[in-house]
């Protein structure tokens, strides 16, 4: 029997991003909940070709016994393009962005995302453009030193789940480098760099720059 829609709960949440895409709950005919997001002035053409891209790299790995002795693959999601300018995304539970998690290390070690000194010394770095990469080097990044492998200690502390974790990361991470590189997909930062809790793979979202577009924008003075 095909699953139908039997309802919506009533609470929409609105997203703090720059489109405030609303997070719906379907009710199934199953009874269970199913959450969506509501992206509006988004073109998601491209993340679902994107996902079905992804798919047959999924199947094309499941055959190859190497790969899947190693278990590489890539996380994929549900997007459902209503029209050119909006569209469904499948709410994936269970994960949390990169930039979210190195935050909260930050903090829990008392070291601040952003200050009055990083706000001074970034100001400096504006008036010397040709030295920004040496000073940003030099200057910002001992102020942030490197946590995420802690997460890793405090998010699975048994030994063999730890080692999983770590290896679930670094196989995901590799095979999305990959794929990226192949489609030349950029404007990755820790929010659309998200991680799975409960075995730390990676899952990418919004794939509106394909085949070089950031580089192509960048071209001469950025």
């Amino acid at each position: 029997m095909a699953l139908m829609i039997a309802g919506l709960l009533n609470d929409v949440d609105i997203m703090s991003s720059l489109q405030r895409p609303r997070k719906i709950t379907v009710i199934g005919s199953d009874g269970k909940h199913y959450s969506f997001l509501c992206k509006a002035k988004d073109d998601l053409r491209k993340d679902a070709r994107l996902m079905e891209f992804n798919s047959i790299i999924n199947k094309l790995l499941k055959k190859d016994s190497a790969s899947r002795k190693r278990n590489l693959g890539i996380l994929t999601y549900a997007v459902v393009p209503l029209d050119e300018e909006c569209g469904l995304i499948e709410w994936v539970n269970g994960i949390n962005g990169m930039r979210w998690i190195l935050i909260a290390a930050y903090e829990a070690r008392g070291i601040q995302q952003w200050n009055n000194e990083i706000k001074t010394l970034y100001d400096q770095l504006r008036l010397d453009p040709h030295k920004t990469g040496e000073r940003f080097e030099r200057t910002i990044l001992p102020l942030f030193p490197a946590v995420f492998h802690d997460w890793f200690v405090e998010a699975f502390p048994e030994p063999s789940a730890w080692l999983r974790a770590r290896t679930t990361y670094s196989t995901s991470t590799a095979v999305m480098a990959m794929v990226g590189f192949i489609l030349g997909l950029g404007d990755r930062h820790g929010e659309n760099i998200l991680i799975d809790l409960s075995t730390g793979a990676v899952l990418h979202v919004d794939f509106n720059c394909l085949f070089g577009k950031v580089r192509v924008r960048c071209q001469g003075p950025c």
